[in-house]
């Protein structure tokens, strides 16, 4: 007997050789599993005593429990969820941890874009949690968008059917639950039993924030969450990676020789650049060598858009659209995940090429590379930047000088061309053109406001972003709507002290407002101004680009586009949500309505402005045409 309570203790036998080696003694199974108790309570007692190593400890109640301390080791502080049936035990053990904080949301797909918001503002993990397989169908929308703009965040809903019972279509059940998120998520993983939950939230975690990032899925069943277990609780710090690369240094002697020898070089920044705050270093490697700057599509500003060597966005994707450089010899990739829209690589494979970032599965898919530099940006600008100090001659000097004028000369004409934007004729006119809006708002925003984009295709002019302490951007990459009103809410909640406006379109805005519920409830304020022109105005240019002498368009008859008859009145659905909005038409009022926000926003209130814009491009009339169905006439058809 004190052999084996010596084994035990030693954790040399499990629970079950402790019982089948008392009964093998001649000791009754219920004196046996009194014996066990009262042993574990002394082991655990013992382990507490002696402490475990660093990072690790032993935890032992539900398995619900566990989840949460698992979050809280794991770095979590919000969990974002829509209330389901099968999580009662997880919030019960929330009672008695105040740090992890629960936002209810009321729907999943806004909740998941507040979470989404969260992770990109602050930089810190966050779980969304959703109600079985029916929830994370609702959530998924914004699951494609995290696999698209590479957020880390974790996502979990249990599987609706006891572990007992699975594989009987129960309610809410689907088979392979875990695999519906296959093509979207890093990793994704069922837990096998109880004691694995902690292990699983872990894996989610360490996956989600290893480079390249990316949404990840744990599940298990629902009768797991009442078990009780013991297990190991583990700090993220003792499991991450923390995977910051340098890159190959013959490869950056490569690269540097390359770019030092370059007659007209060009370089695109991405997402990696903000996310690894090396914009500073960006911008010393474009001086260093006189080289324009431009982006690609991207979630965030990389790169000071009043910077001289700034010549704006890429048009189109596709570097041979550029005014200038209009023929560029060598192009470096810093941090873009270069989207391709076109069957002709972005860079032409005339052109040599440079990749430093540090998704190595996607180099060289679509790009041949000159010089693959897989790297944590800001290390290897930093690792680039001496290279190519050491490679610069009096001669090469004077190149980039010269370089850099006509770079210089080049932006002070977009600066020129720009600003022609307020010469329109319709300028003043009623209602607002959607460039009017746009440049109000951005005389309106603070110098570090951040701007959260989803208005779809309006040119984002006039407010001069800059991720080194100027205004920052949060566009809607992913491209599955609804997604503005939930980040907003999410950057706010990250960034409490920096001015947070939401930019969104009336098609966009109808896919999600329950995150002004969230806003009003949680005294988020956030600006919302939302660019109503009562249609679907990109589908409908499309259509017209895609079916240009079709019927729609000799005709003007557009089924698929007209949002009015009745018009939808969004600030009307603000004040149901609890946030205060109005509407407005022309500059005067939007000028008004522009200065009660900032009064509303300064006393911690969330505001709505419901901005009428013009429909602008080919094929609209006046009122645009809808078909007459209505109920009434359906009733009288025969069947």
């Amino acid at each position: 007997m004190r052999e084996l309570v010596a084994r035990y203790l030693s954790e040399s036998i499990s629970r079950r050789g402790f019982l089948k080696g008392l009964t093998t003694a001649g000791v009754s199974i219920a004196a046996a599993q009194s014996i066990l108790d009262s042993v574990s309570a002394v082991a655990q007692a013992q382990e507490v005593r002696r402490g475990g190593p660093e990072g690790v400890k032993i935890f032992q109640g539900t398995a619900a429990a566990a989840f949460a301390e698992q979050l809280i080791a794991s770095g979590v502080q919000y969990v974002f969820g829509n209330s389901a049936s099968e999580d009662a035990e997880f919030y019960d053990a929330l009672v008695d941890r105040p740090q992890l904080q629960y936002i209810l949301t009321p729907h999943e797909g806004p909740g998941a874009a507040m979470a989404a918001g969260y992770v990109k503002a602050s930089g810190e993990p966050s779980i969304v949690m959703q109600a079985g397989s029916v929830g994370l169908m609702n959530a998924m929308g914004q699951m494609f968008n995290a696999f698209k703009e590479q957020t880390p965040l974790v996502f979990y809903s249990y599987r609706s059917e006891q572990s007992g019972a699975a594989g009987r279509d129960g309610f809410e059940e689907v088979a392979n639950q875990e695999q519906i998120v296959a093509p979207l998520a890093k990793y994704y993983w069922l837990a096998r039993r109880p004691e694995m939950l902690p292990e699983t939230v872990r894996r989610a975690f360490k996956a989600a924030w290893t480079p390249p990032y990316g949404p990840t899925y744990a599940s298990w069943h629902a009768d797991f969450n009442q078990a009780k277990i013991r297990t190991e609780i583990i700090t993220q710090d003792k499991v991450d990676p923390r995977m910051r690369v340098r890159p190959n240094p013959k490869e950056i002697e490569r690269a540097a020789k390359v770019l030092v020898e370059a007659k007209t070089p060009l370089m695109i920044v991405g997402d990696e650049v903000y996310k690894a705050k090396a914009a500073s270093k960006a911008v010393k490697l474009a001086e260093m060598l006189g080289m324009p700057v431009t982006q690609a599509r991207q979630i965030f500003a990389s790169f000071p858009e009043s910077h001289p060597m700034w010549v704006g966005a890429l048009p189109g994707g596709r570097i041979d659209t550029l005014a200038f450089p209009k023929t560029p010899d060598v192009v470096i990739n810093v941090g873009n995940k270069l989207q391709h829209n076109s069957t002709a690589p972005m860079v032409p494979r005339q052109v040599k090429f440079i990749d430093l970032r540090n998704d190595s599965w996607s180099m060289g898919n679509v790009i041949t590379t000159e010089a693959p530099l897989v790297a944590d940006v800001a290390y290897g600008l930093d690792d680039l930047i001496v290279a190519v100090e050491g490679m610069m001659t009096p001669a090469i000097k004077a190149k980039v000088q010269e370089r850099s004028e006509e770079v210089r000369k080049a932006t002070e004409r977009n600066k020129k061309l720009r600003a022609q934007l307020v010469k329109n004729p319709d300028w003043n006119n009623s209602p607002l053109l959607a460039d009017r809006l746009t440049y109000e708002v951005a005389q309106f925003a603070e110098k570090d406001a951040i701007i959260v984009h989803e208005a779809g295709s309006i040119g984002l002019h006039s407010f001069d972003f800059n991720p080194i302490g100027g205004r920052e951007l949060f566009f809607y990459y992913g491209s599955h709507l609804g997604s503005g009103v939930g980040t907003a809410a999410g950057v706010k909640l990250a960034r409490p002290n920096q001015q947070v406006i939401c930019l969104i379109g009336d098609g966009s805005f109808i896919f999600g407002p329950t995150a002004l519920w969230n806003m009003a409830r949680l005294e988020l304020p956030v600006v919302t101004v939302v660019y109503n022109n009562h249609a679907y105005a990109g589908p409908h240019s499309r259509a017209i680009a895609n079916v240009p002498d079709g019927r729609m368009v000799a005709t003007g008859k557009f089924f698929h586009d007209y949002l009015g008859d009745p018009n939808m009145n969004m600030a009307d659905i603000a004040r149901g949500f609890g946030v205060s909005g109005e509407k407005v038409e022309s500059p005067g009022q939007l000028k008004e309505a522009l200065a009660r926000a900032r009064r509303a926003t300064q006393d911690g209130k969330p505001y709505l402005i419901d901005a009428e814009v013009r429909r602008t491009g080919a094929a609209w009339a006046e009122k645009p045409w809808t078909p007459a169905i209505r109920i009434a006439q359906l009733r009288t058809r025969k069947i």
